[in-house]
């Protein structure tokens, strides 16, 4: 009998024994992850071994990111993530059965991508045949990563998370699958297209340049010689700035929790596939139903549920919001590079963050959305990222020249829906623009970033130097939990990073004493030396 992605549930549920030590001690190794955080950090783990082996991973002409203090001190690493994975086999083993739990979703993924991609007969076998053996030689590599114990492998020499990712893509491209998720990318791009316009008129409504009330001054709020009315105009102006800037990172976190099926966990479907149980691999939801899951992801990771205003109330683990509500209100950052994370709702909050970004700056910021060169997963592309912003910024926005993707109809998903003024504007003026990190992978290596976004860096640098009028946006678990999380520590003096996530795994909960669905809005500075 031919293979197939669906006769093989059973083989590879057999396979899967292969990690059974893994897997009983799923609890106690994840445990182990986050116990030795601290110690791999004081051991200085991110040693030159693991730099080494992140830098043979680099696409061509890739070079450190211009914004880092000393690119020979930084690395990608996250304490107790790629160090422990490096240098403990139970943290290799956690991550290991993490990566094989996701399996079966690349497997649907795979048969949702050869219907998009139109495949039928000999094509479509062959498709089927490269996936599977790519999904044989990923399971092979994998168990040879997570059978040595520790006294078997050098310092530093384990396979790090970055390793086990980059040797992914490797070997889907080995297979001629250069973008196993590209169905499901092309259908969550246009929901969250559909979304956008109501997003974006709602941030409006809560304020705009267009819309401040005459010429307002800032400061006159705090300036004691202005008029009663001047600072009432200037204070009432300052909230509705914040209140625009904490909509738009409430969009970005419902953006984390909507991605990759997470609309099905919103509604309380047990199983993601049957919202996209269809011939066509397409989603059911209808318009009112997409907006009010939507509305409810934003429900969910409001930072305020009783709407008061104060920080004691907020339900994010991590909060520097009043942090970035103060450079909202007198002094928004000039130059901003937001590295971009998944396909769909997430490009959309990016989307939505830049123009936000924008808007504060009134005519003085400029912001880059910096994307995977390659595919990873379901992580967007800068191709895919510019395709996107010109959907929801044109005229015909959102179907209106090629019907619905996400019902197969030849209606637009919102038939009200228009391209964005106000973004269209922005991209014009060169004020929003999608750059390529140069990146290939679900995390960030900054030493490995591609000319395209480290040209625009530098010569934005040329008209705002490196300090604290710069903001470096990381989105998402791969590229801000996983990698990243004290990237302060590595960029110039000055310049603030803002970690941007949901934990959305146990395993990065348990290292960061968090829960699963918790927030992190983590807002940092470069400073002079590295421990500063």
């Amino acid at each position: 009998m031919r293979a197939s992605m669906t006769t093989r549930a059973a083989p590879l549920a057999s396979r899967a024994r292969f990690f059974a030590r893994a897997r009983p001690a799923r609890v106690a190794a994840e445990r182990a992850v986050s116990a030795s955080a601290a110690g791999a950090a004081d051991a200085g783990t991110t040693s030159e071994a693991i730099r080494a082996r992140a830098e043979r991973g680099a696409l061509a002409g890739a070079r450190p990111f211009p914004l880092l203090r000393d690119p020979a001190s930084y690395s990608h690493v996250s304490p107790g993530v790629c160090d422990a994975c490096a240098n403990a086999a139970a943290a290799r083993r956690a991550w290991v059965a993490l990566l094989v739990g996701q399996l079966p979703s690349h497997r649907a993924n795979a048969a949702r991508t050869k219907a998009h991609l139109g495949l039928r007969g000999a094509e479509a076998e062959a498709f089927d045949a490269s996936y599977l053996r790519w999904e044989a030689d990923y399971e092979a590599y994998l168990d040879s990563v997570s059978r040595d114990e520790d006294e078997d492998v050098a310092r530093d020499a384990g396979a790090t998370l970055l390793d086990m990712v980059d040797e992914k893509e490797r070997l889907l491209r080995a297979r001629g699958l250069d973008d196993l998720f590209a169905g499901m990318k092309a259908q969550e791009n246009a929901v969250a297209a559909a979304l956008f316009p109501a997003l974006a008129r709602e941030l409006d409504a809560v304020w705009s340049s267009a819309n401040a009330r005459g010429s307002v001054d800032p400061l006159d709020g705090e300036n004691p010689r202005a008029s009663a009315a001047s600072r009432r105009r200037s204070e009432d102006d300052a909230a509705r700035r914040v209140a625009a800037a904490r909509t738009a990172l409430e969009c970005c976190l419902a953006g984390n929790l909507f991605d990759a099926g997470a609309a099905a966990a919103v509604q309380g479907v047990a199983d993601a596939a049957a919202v996209s149980d269809d011939a066509s691999c397409g989603s059911n939801l209808d318009a009112a139903l997409l907006a009010e899951t939507f509305a409810e992801a934003r429900r969910r990771v409001a930072r305020d549920k009783n709407a008061n205003g104060d920080a004691e109330t907020s339900s994010w683990r991590f909060d520097s919001f009043d942090a970035v509500a103060a450079r909202a209100r007198t002094k928004p950052w000039r130059r901003a590079i937001l590295f971009c994370d998944n396909a769909g709702a997430d490009v959309m909050g990016m989307a939505l963050l830049a123009r936000t970004l924008v808007e504060l700056g009134g005519g003085d910021t400029k912001v880059a959305l910096a994307a995977n060169e390659w595919a990873a997963l379901n992580d967007v592309t800068a191709s895919e990222t510019r395709a996107f912003l010109e959907t929801v910024s044109s005229r015909d926005a959102c179907g209106g020249d090629g019907g619905d993707e996400t019902r197969g109809s030849a209606e637009p998903l919102f038939p009200d829906a228009s391209g964005d003024e106000t973004l269209r504007r922005q991209l014009e003026r060169g004020d929003v623009t999608a750059v390529s990190s140069g990146q290939m992978s679900t995390l960030l290596d900054l030493n490995r970033c591609g000319p395209e976004l480290n040209d625009w860096v530098e010569a934005e640098l040329r008209e705002v130097p490196a300090g604290e009028e710069w903001l470096v946006v990381l989105d998402g678990m791969g590229r801000s939990l996983e990698s990243n999380w004290d990237v302060a520590k590595r960029v110039a003096p000055g310049v603030n990073t803002l970690n941007l996530a949901m934990v959305k795994s146990q395993i990065n909960a348990e290292r960061l004493g968090a829960e699963v669905y918790d927030c992190v809005v983590r807002l940092g500075e470069g400073c002079e030396q590295a421990g500063g």
